[in-house]
């Protein structure tokens, strides 16, 4: 067995997330699907400006996007890759995130688009591991903050 030299350990974490959505199933898919709609939601916290940003939702279709806050200079981006689109029924992507040009994350994410009588059930779910040191714990924690707020700004543009 070889030891890892210089490498920062590997942390793992998952989380799933339950939204309703006074919306019809259609309305709440291509508020994933189509790139303008997205722009609106899948977006950065407060300082955080759009650099790039695109979307092709099909099977190994890629998507990306890239910010930065001005106030400290810290760039993100986030690069997708889709393995499995089934309109108005699931998602499934792996995606990986960078900050400031260093591999933070690789993640595997499902999105479940689920009629309800009060409309649609969004369930994500992720499964995450931090290839940069970060605390699994702390990590998850945020990234599901972060992934939370997303899902609560899709309710503003339906």
């Amino acid at each position: 067995m070889t030891a890892r030299l210089n490498s920062p350990a590997t942390t793992h974490g998952d989380f799933s997330l339950n939204r309703v959505y006074d919306a019809s199933p259609a309305e709440v898919w291509d508020a994933w699907a189509d790139n303008a709609t997205k722009a609106r939601w899948f977006i950065g916290p407060e300082g955080w400006q759009q650099v790039e940003r695109t979307l092709d939702l099909r099977v190994g279709g890629l998507e990306t996007l890239h910010g930065r806050f001005a106030a400290t200079g810290l760039e993100t981006l986030f690069t997708a890759r889709y393995h499995l689109v089934e309109p108005q029924a699931r998602i499934v992507y792996v995606y990986d995130m960078h900050l400031n040009g260093r591999h933070h994350s690789v993640s595997i994410a499902t999105v479940e688009f689920i009629g309800d009588p009060e409309g649609t059930r969004l369930r994500f779910t992720e499964q995450v591991s931090f290839v940069d040191g970060t605390d699994g714990r702390d990590g998850t924690l945020s990234r599901k903050r972060g992934t939370s707020a997303h899902l609560e700004r899709i309710a503003g543009v339906l």
